[in-house]
């Protein structure tokens, strides 16, 4: 067993033993229970599959165009304060792939929650075990991410530096195990803290 694996295993266990004695829980490992309860998270699978979400508006097999196709129904008007985009895994497995129309998609959601007064909070898209083409284009969307994250100014969540060489946190070398969410959760928490 590796450290890193140690350490979540540790982790996950000093938290459910805190818990269970009425104690606190880390506030700088897990993402805060009040932010969860005013953030909506939309996106495809992986974020479906996360059991962490309040408010979870992730479809499986979905790109970022088919979320943006129902992001005005699903996210505006429900009284959230923000919304946590995390799409584009499904994009860098079609034909043909262009990263711009992953971050032109993310850019009109992300534009529809600043109109309607929400924070916006976008993520890279976690690495691909098993297939260098997916990876690689996965790079190129985060590329196009991280890129539109910095010109408006949004947080960026980083999934892919925090998963990036870590296969064993993943189901099926897309889908994140329950070690990989913890990963993602404390990736969360990290950047988004109010």
């Amino acid at each position: 067993m590796g450290l890193r694996t140690t350490w979540l295993l540790l982790s996950t266990v000093s938290t459910l033993m805190l818990t269970s004695c009425g104690s606190g829980l880390n506030d700088s490992f897990f993402f805060n229970p009040s932010l969860n309860a005013t953030t909506v998270f939309m996106g495809d699978s992986i974020t479906q599959r996360w059991p962490l979400p309040d408010h979870n508006q992730g479809i499986s097999g979905e790109t970022t165009a088919q979320m943006l196709v129902r992001f005005n129904a699903d996210v505006i008007g429900y009284g959230y304060k923000r919304v946590v985009i995390l799409g584009g895994t499904n994009d860098t497995a079609r034909n043909p792939f262009d990263p711009s129309d992953v971050s032109h998609n993310i850019d009109a959601m992300s534009s529809m929650a600043q109109s309607a007064g929400m924070e916006v909070v976008l993520c890279t898209i976690p690495p691909v075990f098993g297939s260098s083409l997916h990876n690689e284009r996965v790079i190129s969307a985060n590329q196009a991410i991280i890129a539109l994250a910095t010109a408006k100014g949004f947080l960026l969540v980083d999934y892919f530096s925090s998963l990036n060489g870590h296969p064993e946190d993943f189901v099926d070398g897309i889908h994140p195990n329950t070690s990989g969410y913890t990963v993602m959760e404390r990736t969360l928490a990290e950047t988004v803290t109010q």
